[in-house]
């Protein structure tokens, strides 16, 4: 008998675009998958890259991974764009 692999698709966008409406509501495309989430920190991988969130009150209004699009709605504090790799930082160091 063959050994069958499952295979999921992750799918990839090339661009993302971000619009934060007075700190308050923020739209972003090419959303990949969700990472993780509260009300402090939210972590997406974006078009290759992961995007760090932070601010208080954070709240997913929509997120939708088969177009890339999420809304959400808080007071953002900083928005920061890290590498998509799955490297330990640690890893990386001690090799």
């Amino acid at each position: 008998m063959e050994n069958v692999t499952n295979v999921i698709n992750e799918k990839r966008f090339n661009s993302s675009k971000l619009v934060l409406d007075n700190r308050k509501k923020l739209s972003l495309t090419g959303v990949e998958k969700a990472i993780s989430s509260n009300e402090q920190n939210m972590i997406f991988m974006v078009s290759g890259n992961r995007v760090y969130i932070c601010g208080q009150g954070l709240h997913i209004e929509k997120l939708d991974v088969e177009s890339g699009m999420l809304e959400l709605s808080g007071e953002v504090d900083s928005i920061k764009y890290g590498t998509g790799g799955n490297k330990n930082m640690l890893k990386r160091l001690f090799k």
